[in-house]
């Protein structure tokens, strides 16, 4: 299985970054592999052993973005969303895991595809992400995170971070946009 640290581009990263990759690639990921599979099992999908392995590495680089970029919100895409979901269930391990890497939990805001402004937001935060994981990414599995996601493929996002021994680690500015689109989606929230 390939390891996060084999796909990062270490020359873009500090000696930070690098400990928080450590951090996510010895998180245990056993669990969301089980859970995943019997999802798709119920679906009367077979999984193969290596399509888990990719959904953890697509999963894996998602958390390694809001690490690099605390200041601006992103999505995540609909193939890796899944295993999202299934390391959210374990909620003790999630919760510890979020704690360590992100000084914070991260939650899940799933996407109202009836709300047309909150689709196209969604739609600016997934392919600012996609962006992103090209940018700093030497292997990026299209499958999992295409350059491109339609509409109905758009599925959910998470916050920015604002852990201060996060946020001030980040190594993108704040892009305004993305700022407009968190202040509408926090005043949503709130």
């Amino acid at each position: 299985m390939k390891k996060l640290i084999d796909t990062v581009i270490i020359e873009k990263l500090s000696k930070f970054h690098l400990e928080k990759v450590m951090q996510i690639d010895n998180e245990d990921f056993t669990g969301v592999k089980r859970e995943v599979k019997k999802l798709f099992a119920k679906q009367g999908k077979k999984v193969t052993e290596k399509f888990l392995n990719e959904g953890v590495l697509a999963l894996k680089q998602y958390y390694l973005v809001p690490v690099i970029d605390p200041k601006n919100m992103h999505a995540i895409s609909d193939s890796a969303d899944p295993f999202w979901h299934a390391h959210i269930i374990h909620t003790k391990q999630y919760t510890k895991f979020c704690e360590d890497v992100f000084g914070e939990y991260i939650h899940h805001e799933p996407l109202d595809h009836a709300i047309n402004q909150d689709v196209d937001d969604v739609r600016d935060l997934y392919h600012y992400t996609a962006d992103m994981m090209n940018d700093y990414f030497t292997y990026v599995n299209k499958d999992f995170y295409p350059s491109k996601m339609p509409d109905l493929r758009l599925i959910c996002y998470h916050y920015r971070i604002i852990n201060p021994k996060i946020y001030n680690k980040g190594l993108i500015p704040i892009n305004q946009k993305l700022k407009d689109i968190a202040t509408r989606q926090e005043r949503k929230s709130a």
